[in-house]
């Protein structure tokens, strides 16, 4: 295990470089190749969460980037937070959905935003960018945010075993399932390791599912 210094310099540099690449590479051209498609089993996760929801329930879309899932929730008469480390993916949000307010909150700092009482939670395709150190905190600043009885969708990102990106040598101090490929950080836990730290965090876990590159896991608070 490398050193918890070296290491914690490792994944605060890391936390930087993933939000420049944000605001500077992908808020500018992320709906154009991304923001109209949504994979089957995102799509049925969050309708399935939203069919549980009373009309004008309140919604945190934590790491929402550009406000992607967002024409669901408002359909559904639900009302939206959206959070995210990148102002430039929130600016684009806001541009498409002024009536959703927006705060630049980076999922680390989510415990102590003091966002309380939402009735459900999203973090989707999001998390996988965050340091298995930091996991335990994310997850209990989203825990936090969603009131007893809540719900909450979350996915898991699973590595490609035929992607050779995920094989790639590089002297970082890397522990198991973090991977740098193309400039970009990813770490990839086991699911029955998210879902012990989740539970960990104070989530029942409803459902498992699988499908799209993901695990998908719906939660009560």
């Amino acid at each position: 295990m490398p050193d918890p210094d070296v290491r914690r310099r490792f994944l605060d540099e890391r936390r930087a470089i993933c939000r420049e690449r944000f605001d500077t590479i992908h808020a500018p051209v992320y709906d154009d190749r991304w923001g109209g498609y949504l994979n089957p089993t995102h799509e049925r996760c969050v309708r399935d969460l939203v069919a549980g929801l009373p009309a004008g329930a309140r919604v945190l879309d934590a790491a929402c980037g550009t406000g992607k899932y967002w024409p669901i929730l408002l359909g559904a008469g639900l009302t939206v937070l959206g959070t995210d480390q990148s102002q430039a993916m929130l600016d684009v949000a806001a541009a498409k959905h002024p009536e959703v307010p927006t705060r630049r909150i980076a999922l680390q700092d989510l415990a102590i935003a003091d966002l309380r009482d939402v009735d459900a939670a999203l973090c989707i395709d999001s998390i996988e960018n965050v340091g298995p150190e930091d996991w335990p905190g994310v997850l209990a600043g989203l825990r936090g945010s969603v009131r007893p009885g809540g719900a909450a969708y979350l996915t898991v990102e699973l590595p490609d075993p035929d992607d050779p990106d995920v094989l790639e040598d590089t002297d970082a101090p890397l522990v198991a399932g973090e991977v740098l490929s193309g400039g970009a950080y990813h770490y990839y836990p086991s699911v029955g390791e998210a879902t012990s730290l989740l539970r960990d965090a104070g989530f029942r876990v409803d459902e498992v599912l699988q499908g799209d590159g993901y695990a998908h896991l719906l939660l009560s608070a």
